[in-house]
């Protein structure tokens, strides 16, 4: 089940996204680090009432923002729809956890919830190097619309129309 966040769930969140940066790290995937994202990140996320986590008999393993707040660098970029849209942040699954279809859930809840508030398209950015999630967002039928660079490196930028 996917539900808002609150504040019992940053630290099992928390815990899970060190899971991640390590499981990232050991694949070679240098994306996230001590300085991005980070407890303080996700505790913003949630006190926003922006953050969303996947919980399965009573234990978070998935976690996501979202929100309408994006990088300036987006403004390069050739979107293909208009405003109003949503952003996709911090979407990541427990290791142990991965290959279950769970991002698949993450992702389908966001259309869905894109739809019921009105937006017309979802946004988000993948790093370049993480061919996982990249081949995954594809297969969703999220078109690639540009780069945009960050700190840590080519990050590939998604879009889907809402219907």
């Amino acid at each position: 089940m996917i539900v808002k966040a609150n504040s019992t769930d940053l630290i099992q969140a928390v815990k899970i996204l060190d899971e991640v940066k390590t499981h990232m790290h050991d694949q070679g995937i240098d994306q996230w680090d001590q300085e991005y994202p980070n407890k303080d990140t996700l505790k913003v996320d949630i006190e926003r009432g922006e953050g969303f986590v996947y919980i399965e008999k009573g234990e978070v393993l998935a976690y996501m923002a979202l929100n309408e707040r994006y990088d300036e660098e987006y403004n390069d970029l050739n979107w293909e729809t208009s405003v109003p849209f949503i952003v996709i942040h911090r979407l990541y699954v427990k290791p142990s956890a991965q290959g279950k279809g769970i991002s698949s859930q993450m992702i389908r809840y966001v259309e869905q919830y894109a739809l019921e508030n009105r937006y017309k398209s979802i946004r988000f950015d993948a790093f370049s190097l993480n061919n996982q999630a990249n081949a995954v967002y594809i297969k969703k039928g999220y078109k690639f619309v540009g780069t945009v660079t960050f700190r840590k490196g080519l990050f590939n930028c998604y879009e889907k129309a809402v219907l």
